[in-house]
């Protein structure tokens, strides 16, 4: 953790803030957090804690070093707690950030992810719609923050989002988080690679500097894990919660989001459809650190995201087995027989077709790690091909086990995933 925190401490950018979220004063990565303030002083830094059901703590480095604590009781809206506004404590933990920070333009990064010092330039300039590669994004007098009084908050056409596609990085080498790796590098990056990467009217940017028409894009699907958008245009977002909206008025803002597990798509889907904003993708990766994970832990995971996909896109849903290797190389083959009349054998094809996507998903994942090979350690090919075996063997049998259910357990809690998307609580 500390390696990923501290590399939000070491941009290359001439003027941001880090805010570091965190929902308990007895959280274990409050310590490690001070570490990475204190052996990083110049970097304007500090800590928000929200304390349920105790008015939020803010913990601050004084200039002269030391450390002080107090309590702000400035509040968000008259009918919903400052803090608690719903099942997702990652909406909760954001709240008073939202608020506070110094700037407009917000990067939301998860605690597992580290980037590379240029990331931040290249997510503001991808944000201003103008990837010009010969300007110096340092130079701040011909690219003001978004904060500055004459750069407005985007307007419908421009872009709202800019995100990044997971690569994932394994220390602790356990099953099911090889599972996992294999799954984000190479499947789950083809498809955000593929439909997620551009946007309704633009582009993406692929790693030459050259942009990449998105020739599907028929919707938006982003994954949170590294986000960036105008604040202001956050707030003009009427919650899509059915729930809320029967609040008279329906809330504005980020609370809107807190009744949502998936509050990141949802974020995603209302900066396209209703503010009408694009969506941009840069070339770098967002380094995943993934914690030990058995395989059991693998397949809840996984199926709990296809039971919350199934409720909210049910026809996508269904669609997604035909885009596994095994089923596609299952009725591949009895189309290959029927088309040569048996003179050749089927299992030639399904041998062919599994080969083929193995050297795809090699190739992608070899792409990926372009600029970041130097970062934690690689799996050798052996490991990452029994990984990705499992993980096909794993696909159809973890899909059919989700779509049978509609209850998930997430951090320690059951819900059900209703049509809308949100989770409700149900033990």
């Amino acid at each position: 953790m500390f390696n990923t925190l501290e590399s939000m401490m070491r941009l290359d950018y001439p003027n941001y803030e880090v805010i570091f979220a965190l929902q308990d004063p007895n959280d274990e990565a409050l310590p490690v957090v001070r570490m990475v303030m204190e052996k990083n002083p110049d970097v304007d830094a500090r800590v928000i804690i929200s304390e349920f059901p105790h008015p939020r703590h803010m913990i601050q480095r004084s200039p002269e070093g030391r450390w002080k604590r107090f309590t702000s009781l400035k509040g968000i809206a008259d009918r919903v707690d400052p803090e608690k506004v719903g099942v997702n404590p990652k909406v909760n933990n954001l709240m008073a950030p939202f608020r506070e920070a110094k700037h407009d333009l917000l990067w939301v990064v998860d605690a597992t992810i580290a980037v590379t010092p240029g990331v931040l330039g290249r997510m503001v300039e991808a944000f201003l719609d103008s990837p010009d590669q010969s300007t110096n994004i340092n130079d701040v007098e011909s690219h003001p923050l978004i904060a500055d009084e004459e750069r407005p908050p985007p307007t419908a056409g421009q872009v709202g989002l800019v995100h990044q596609v997971p690569y994932a990085v394994v220390y602790e080498k356990t099953w099911g988080s090889l599972i996992e790796q294999a799954y984000l590098n190479s499947t789950h990056a083809k498809m955000y690679l593929s439909i997620v990467s551009g946007t309704k009217t633009g582009t993406a940017v692929d790693s030459s500097g050259a942009d990449i028409q998105n020739a599907v894009a028929i919707e938006s699907c982003v994954v949170g894990k590294s986000c960036m958008y105008s604040r202001s245009s956050i707030g003009d977002i009427v919650t899509p919660s059915p729930t809320l909206r029967k609040l008279d008025p329906p809330p504005k803002g980020l609370a809107g989001f807190g009744p949502f597990m998936a509050e990141d798509n949802m974020i995603a889907l209302s900066v396209w459809h209703d503010l009408k904003l694009k969506h941009r993708m840069v070339p770098d990766v967002a380094l995943d650190f993934l914690g030990a994970l058995d395989v059991r832990g693998y397949i809840d995971r996984r199926a709990r995201w296809i039971r919350v996909r199934k409720m909210m896109t049910l026809p996508a849903t269904l669609l997604e087995p035909f885009t596994e290797s095994l089923v596609a190389g299952i009725y591949g083959a009895w189309a290959f027989g029927r088309l040569t009349h048996g003179a050749l054998p089927g299992w030639l094809f399904f041998v062919l077709n599994e080969v083929l996507w193995l050297l795809v998903d090699l190739d992608v994942r070899r792409n990926l790690a372009t600029n970041v090979r130097h970062i934690g350690p690689q799996p050798t090919t052996a490991a990452f091909i029994a990984a990705w075996a499992a993980r096909e063997i794993l696909a159809l049998p973890i899909w059919t086990y989700a779509m049978l259910g509609s209850t998930v357990m997430w951090r320690g809690n059951r819900y059900r995933i209703l049509a809308s998307g949100e989770a409700k609580r149900v033990d």
